[in-house]
């Protein structure tokens, strides 16, 4: 599970960012900021206690994969405005 969140934490931080060179006009950039918030606090959580249990490292994982989820959504709205 250690590798799987880290490549998760990685992907999502990577996700963030470019979401934010999408958001050209910042439409988005509280929510963005917001996100980019809680993904560093999950991730300074999940540094300081380099061996989480199982179950608080499955709900950090549900917590990125939410976000993820979002910032995917916003950068298809970004990239094809209706």
């Amino acid at each position: 599970m250690d590798k799987r969140f880290e490549r998760l934490l990685k992907s999502t931080e990577d996700l963030l960012c470019r979401v934010r060179i999408y958001d050209r006009n910042s439409e988005r950039s509280d929510e963005i900021t917001q996100m980019d918030e809680a993904c560093g606090i999950m991730s300074r959580a999940y540094h300081s206690t380099q061996h989480c249990d199982e179950r608080s490292l499955e709900h950090l994982a549900v917590r990125l994969q939410q976000i993820r989820v979002r910032v995917i959504t916003m950068m298809e709205d970004l990239l094809h405005p209706a």
